[in-house]
């Protein structure tokens, strides 16, 4: 039996249709400067970055450079508010929130990106979105894969991680989910899970609005 009192968003790709024009600018300043991105390099940065992956996209020849240019592109809050209201919104996102709110549950963002950016991708959305935290990457000392992004959550949501659900679309996401012992669903934007990944994925839904569908089945089952 699952009782879910909490449910965790992660930002980029999940609630916002922002990674596809991330990967984007990276491939394009990429040919620019002349850097080779390997075939995993998209996996390893998505949702965040842990040592190890750190290590092997700085080790990239020319990356540094490429990492100054396209950090002042990715995330350029001037840039991202001239999409127009809703034009970023991920389907399903409003009417989860409406749900949610409607039905008593507690909602945390919880990115890897700064909480300036993730404010403003926010703002984007008509009327804007009523949540109880916002954590950030430039809250913690460490960002996914490591648990402490959704742990603080519930910490500050005042709920034990186990009555959590976490919604991703990232390895990196998923993982730190499955290390905070808190439950998950992944919901597919531009990571095609391994194996790996896979055997950490507890629940998979086409898109937010089916989140619903997924929380009142467990609900009947309570």
């Amino acid at each position: 039996m699952k009782d879910i009192k909490a449910v965790l968003f992660d930002c980029d790709g999940l609630m916002f249709d922002t990674e596809r024009i991330s990967q984007k600018m990276w491939t394009d300043e990429a040919a620019l400067c002349g850097v080779t991105l390997p075939p995993d390099f998209f996996v390893r940065i998505t949702g965040g970055a842990s040592d190890e992956d750190r290590a092997y996209i700085h080790a990239i020849p020319g990356f540094d450079k490429l990492f100054s240019v396209r950090s002042r592109r990715r995330f350029d809050n001037e840039y991202w508010k001239q999409y127009a209201p809703d034009g970023l919104n991920k389907p399903g996102l409003t009417e989860l929130f409406a749900w949610l709110n409607a039905h008593g549950y507690k909602i945390a963002v919880c990115s890897s990106s700064a909480r300036s950016y993730v404010e403003t991708l926010i703002s984007t959305v008509t009327g804007g979105l009523k949540y109880d935290e916002i954590i950030c990457g430039d809250m913690v000392k460490k960002t996914k894969p490591d648990p402490e992004i959704f742990l603080t959550a519930a910490g500050k949501l005042g709920i034990r991680p186990e009555n959590c659900l976490v919604l991703e679309d990232s390895r990196q996401g998923i993982f730190a989910a499955d290390a905070a012992g808190m439950h998950s669903c992944f919901i597919q934007d531009t990571i095609i899970p391994d194996d790996a990944m896979r055997a950490k994925i507890q629940n998979e839904r086409h898109d937010l609005k089916e989140v619903i569908d997924l929380l009142e089945e467990w609900n009947r089952q309570c």
